[in-house]
């Protein structure tokens, strides 16, 4: 996998946050949807495939809300709450996938350094904010400010 830009690693994070929203109700179907495909076409150095298996999710949540709305949604085949829950959930899967891929291999562009501060603890450079971790990936996200930073204990160096 090649290296995320930061541009396209903030956009595939905003995904992320997306989702977390619609999964605690704080967004509505419509507005998700609205959303990931705004991100998407905005992302730049994702791979085709990746972008293409990602829009064809996003095609079945605009199917399954448009179904909501013209009340054609009592048709469905299957139960559509249960293919929307497995939608969401298959998206925010891709979107995981990535960034654990990214994650596991140094990027030469990221030069700070997350602190050990312990066996399990990790300090970040840049907010000060301590996280409990006990990856061994190339590089660590804070999960307060996310700001990237190579792990100190990777076994991997840059």
């Amino acid at each position: 996998m090649t290296a995320l830009s930061n541009f396209d690693l903030r956009q595939i994070r905003l995904i992320k946050k997306k989702l977390l929203l619609f999964e605690s109700k704080k967004i509505d179907l419509f507005e998700l949807i609205k959303e990931l495909n705004a991100i998407l076409n905005a992302l730049e150095n994702i791979s085709e495939s990746w972008k293409s298996d990602f829009q064809s999710k996003i095609n079945l949540l605009e199917l399954i809300h448009d179904s909501i709305e013209d009340g054609s949604i009592s048709r469905w085949k299957g139960n559509f709450k249960d293919d929307l829950d497995k939608t969401a959930s298959g998206l925010k899967q891709m979107v995981s996938i990535l960034l654990d891929e990214y994650l596991k291999m140094p990027d030469s562009r990221i030069t700070e350094i997350a602190i050990e501060g312990d066996s399990k603890w990790l300090i970040c450079p840049h907010c000060n904010d301590a996280w409990e971790s006990v990856s061994s990936d190339a590089m660590v996200i804070c999960p307060k400010c996310e700001h990237v930073c190579q792990n100190p204990r990777s076994k991997l160096k840059k």
